[in-house]
């Protein structure tokens, strides 16, 4: 997911609104900021917000996903480390703690780090100073500290899977972003936002979205929240190309399996007759699957145009259970 420029932030719900307010509120200070929240939701997009509001702003933001890097990799990474460190220091090379020296260091993520490697960082924020691997020389540090995590680390410290010293210093200013789902004032717009910027990239003339893809988009739970919805609306202009986006381009693959002896089965009297939706859903599914899922092919087979296959697909995906947007 391309995150939201904070320039471009869509804010109409009441609590990501206060989630906004406070942002710029805490980034006056320098108090160390944990964003908590489900993921997708846009917490770095937070992150960069307090960052470019606070004093800081002309200095460098450095984001680090704790997650992404194998555990070994991850204190050279953010410490640094002396020629000779380990096998393969061939020279030395400061760590990104000290790239963001005067600015803000965002470290996504941090409910995934090690205990033993929170007690590393509890020292390093604490002390403000720090030690490249392989030195024994300490560097003092000037940066602020935001991170964020969808994980309960409360729970998570009633585990013992996370440290309850390291969680308050670095929750001295907590921030929870609410989940899409719970921010429906916003979806509308995240959506034409995404579809103009979709449209604008590929040249595509798309103008809106009918009343029936709406209702679509706001009954959606959201699971993924905005990198979902933005991974749908991208998708959806592609498969419009032009004019209003309906219902039919929001439908995607999620299909229940076609049942391959489902016909034999009725013919034979081997299964009870069925209703006559019934029969035809299995038959798309049938011929779907036949045409290795192209959606051209599979409308031409059936004697049906394509708008009219991605609404009976949709049609499935409701009466099956399945998320209605096919995500």
């Amino acid at each position: 997911m391309q995150e939201l420029d904070t320039n471009e932030m869509v804010v109409k719900s009441p609590g990501f609104a206060r989630v906004v307010e406070l942002a710029k509120r805490v980034a006056a200070s320098s108090a160390n900021v944990l964003i908590m929240g489900e993921s997708g939701t846009g917490k770095e997009v937070i992150a960069r917000l307090i960052h470019q509001s606070s004093a800081r702003s002309g200095k460098p933001f450095i984001a680090i996903n704790c997650s992404a890097i194998p555990e070994t990799l991850l204190e050279s990474e953010l410490f640094g480390y002396a020629r000779g460190a380990y096998t393969g220091a061939i020279d030395k090379k400061p760590g990104l703690f000290e790239e963001a020296e005067g600015g803000t260091i965002f470290l996504d993520e941090i409910g995934d780090v090690s205990l033993l490697f929170q007690a590393k960082l509890l020292r390093v924020i604490q002390e403000r100073k720090l030690k490249r691997l392989g030195e024994n020389q300490a560097r003092k540090l000037d940066i602020r500290i935001i991170s964020a995590t969808h994980k309960n680390l409360k729970k998570e410290i009633g585990e013992e899977k996370f440290r309850e010293d390291f969680y308050f210093r670095i929750a001295v200013f907590p921030l929870h972003i609410p989940p899409l789902r719970e921010r429906r004032e916003e979806i509308i717009s995240l959506s034409e936002f995404f579809m103009k910027k979709y449209a604008g990239v590929d040249h595509l003339e798309v103008t809106g979205f009918t009343n029936e893809a709406v209702n679509c988009l706001l009954n959606n739970p959201w699971r993924g929240n905005i990198r979902e919805l933005e991974n749908t609306i991208e998708r959806a202009v592609l498969m419009r190309g032009n004019g209003l986006i309906d219902v039919c381009d929001l439908s995607m693959d999620e299909l229940p399996p076609a049942n391959n002896t489902f016909f034999a089965d009725v013919f034979k009297g081997n299964q009870p007759l069925v209703p006559l939706h019934e029969f035809a859903e299995n038959y798309i599914l049938h011929v779907l699957k036949q045409s290795g899922g192209a959606k051209d092919k599979t409308a031409k087979l059936l004697g049906i145009d394509r708008k009219t296959l991605y609404r009976k697909i949709h049609d499935i995906e409701s009466r099956n259970g399945l998320k209605a947007a096919g995500l």
